[in-house]
């Protein structure tokens, strides 16, 4: 019978609260849920990888799928899948490109700026329910350091 370890010492635990990744991404995680809120309450909501490719593509588009998974932090199944539904829907162009035909760019339609922009105005307001929670120099701060994180060498 195997007896369980030891428990370790209380420097020897990696303590949540003070771990810098998790605590970004708990804070990441419950943003990013309640702003997923406001695209569900659209008729026919899309699902938060289509919103995702969406706000990604309004902001840099025409991309391949490839620069979409990058950029998005999805897998390549999550965004063929929201891909096709988005194409299905009307609401992103696939055209071939010229130096590689296997490759698309993946573009915006009229209809996907129409949904857009009814989301906008209300994913900006609860934004800025997030600014209101800290100084303007803070919030400087905060995308500086951000900024510098992005920057790190973290995966080998």
């Amino acid at each position: 019978m195997s007896r369980r370890p030891a428990r370790p010492s209380h420097d020897e635990i990696l303590w949540l609260q003070d771990y810098l990744p998790y605590r970004i991404a708990v804070t990441a995680s419950r943003m990013l849920r309640a702003a997923a809120q406001v695209h569900k309450r659209m008729p026919d909501p899309l699902t938060t990888p289509q919103w995702r490719i969406l706000a990604i593509l309004a902001n840099f588009e025409p991309l391949r799928a490839t620069e979409l998974a990058r950029i998005s932090m999805l897998d390549k199944v999550a965004i063929s899948r929201a891909l096709a539904e988005l194409e299905r829907r009307g609401f992103v162009l696939r055209t071939k490109t010229v130096d590689d035909r296997r490759a698309a760019k993946v573009t915006l339609t009229a209809e996907a700026w129409r949904y857009y922009a009814n989301l906008v105005p209300e994913m900006k307001r609860q934004e800025q329910v997030l600014r209101q929670a800290v100084r303007p120099d803070e919030l400087r701060l905060l995308f500086d350091m951000l900024d510098r994180f992005d920057r790190l060498p973290l995966s080998k």
